[in-house]
């Protein structure tokens, strides 16, 4: 709309121009018919229309020529002035009328084109075939679908337009993290849930904005689609780029399992940087404790050929595609392993086990996560019952979010272990009946081992953004009381994690 605006504004200059030029050169000529600039515009209308009159007519040589090129742009000029017309209707009036006619159905609004927006756009179009996607008028997209539209408008003329925010989804997906971040705060403030993908975290956001990176979407989607088995306790990671920290970090937060299982993490790309950010947790997950363990590699894994053989599973996790398919060739190869090999392909192979293409990962349940916030804020509800100083979701800081969302991932593998199915991917509240009354029947013989693994987990997060023990717990310095072995806490907080499992219950009964 706007380069058709400018189109106009420059074409309306030259015809000015034409005109006053004509008006000069016929004021030199006493016989000249045009003597005002109305009798420039009159003959220029009808010589461009093709009418004729002949009341007027230039009579010098440069008239002529000018009279010549009016006469040679009433083609171009009509057809542009009737391009210029369909444009306006189609591409605002067009599209106005039909969100007003469908004020009723759901709107998502993508602030720009991109190849993950259309991708989730399908996803979410095939779970609501009736919604509305709405894209920037310059998108010129490819999608021919009646429920695809290209309009210019911001949150608040779409706000008006609907008459209220209510049903109305903004999701930032551009290359700009910040030009997400802004319009995504501008859609939050008018009351409009946003998605915003973003490589940062803001602490204090609107309870309606959501921030969402394409490396945790990923990590969180592999884990889920591929739980651990119980016998995978020697696990390889090769690449430890964007993609492979990713995964790793996702790893170590959800896959804690009961006391005495113990899994082991081979790391291997440039590690260097995974240590620098959370040298908490690599200090805490070694050999000599009880917890998992983790070995950074700064060589090359090739190197370690008796590793790969007892391997139980190896990631190719490198950020570069042709990477991960040419160490598939060589481990293929080269190499002797009984490890099952799964490679991030965001383009998916025959024959291979790959994870990470678009349509498996940009999906409504890993972008918009509403399952996984609901258990959370459902989860921050039940802490509050037991908190001398409960919280509310809207008032939590960031980090306090994070914590809740990361207990939240967590119930699948409280699940797995009470039903002992390694492979269940897909919970509801069958599961969730099941898993609690496992539970019930375990809860007063196993306290211990329940409350431990959750203390387990819940130190993991705490070691992943490099928090340690003080006999004070000080936030801005990241020291806290309880980060100590589950065997040294008082019995107060050894009973402080229980509320973590009585969760099942509450999406049993849904």
């Amino acid at each position: 709309m706007k380069k058709s605006i400018r189109i106009l504004l420059a074409a309306l200059a030259v015809y000015l121009l034409l005109l006053i030029l004509l008006l000069s050169a016929e004021a030199r000529s006493p016989d000249a018919s045009i003597h005002t600039l109305w009798d420039a515009v009159w003959f220029s209308l009808i010589t461009m229309t093709t009418v004729g009159y002949g009341d007027l007519s230039p009579v010098t040589p440069a008239g002529r020529v000018l009279g010549l090129i009016f006469a040679l742009c009433s083609i171009g000029i009509l057809t542009a002035l009737i391009s210029l017309g369909i444009q306006l209707i189609s591409g605002q009036f067009l599209p106005r009328m039909r969100l007003q006619m469908n004020r009723k159905q759901k709107w998502y609004v993508f602030n720009e084109q991109t190849p993950e927006a259309l991708t989730l756009a399908a996803r979410l179009k095939a779970a609501e075939p009736h919604s509305l996607f709405l894209f920037p008028q310059a998108a010129e997209s490819t999608e021919k679908d009646a429920s695809f539209v290209l309009m210019d408008a911001g949150c608040e003329a779409l706000t008006a337009l609907r008459g209220s925010s209510d049903g109305m989804v903004f999701f930032g997906m551009s290359g700009d993290c910040w030009k997400n971040y802004e319009q995504g705060l501008d859609a939050a403030e008018k009351g409009i849930p946003a998605y915003c993908m973003t490589d940062f975290s803001v602490d204090r956001l609107p309870a309606e904005m959501h921030l969402f990176s394409l490396r945790d979407v990923l990590s969180r989607s592999y884990w889920k689609t591929h739980p651990l088995r119980s016998d995978e306790n020697q696990i390889v990671l090769i690449g430890s780029g964007s993609a492979g920290s990713a995964l790793l970090e996702r790893a170590l937060l959800t896959n804690v399992f009961e006391p005495g299982r113990r899994v082991t993490y081979h790391v291997f790309g440039n590690p260097d940087d995974f240590a620098a950010l959370h040298p908490a947790i690599v200090r805490a997950l070694v050999p000599e404790g009880d917890d998992d363990i983790l070995h950074l590699y700064s060589g090359s894994w090739s190197e370690q050929r008796e590793l790969l053989q007892t391997a139980d599973r190896i990631l190719l996790c490198a950020d570069s595609e042709q990477e991960n398919l040419s160490m598939y060739g060589q481990l293929h190869s080269w190499f002797a392993t009984k490890a099952p090999i799964h490679l991030l392909l965001q383009t998916p192979v025959a024959g291979l086990n790959s994870f990470g293409d678009r349509e498996t990962v940009l999906t409504p349940e890993f972008v918009m996560q509403d399952e996984i916030n609901r258990l959370a804020v459902r989860m921050n509800e039940l802490y509050n019952r037991y908190a001398a100083h409960p919280t509310a979701w809207r008032d939590l800081s960031e980090f306090l979010r994070e914590s809740n969302i990361a207990a939240a991932d967590h119930l699948p593998v409280k699940v797995r272990y009470l039903l002992q199915d390694d492979s269940l991917t897909s919970i509801g509240p069958k599961e969730y009946r099941q898993a609690y009354r496992h539970y019930i029947s375990r809860r007063d013989a196993e306290a211990d081992l329940f409350q431990e693994m959750e203390h387990r987990r819940w130190l993991r997060f705490y070691w992943m953004y490099n928090w340690d023990y003080n006999p004070v717990r000080d936030n801005a310095l990241r020291r806290h009381p309880m980060i100590l072995p589950y065997r040294e806490l008082s019995l107060e907080d050894q009973n402080k994690d229980a509320y973590a499992w009585e969760l099942l219950n509450e999406f049993a009964a849904e």
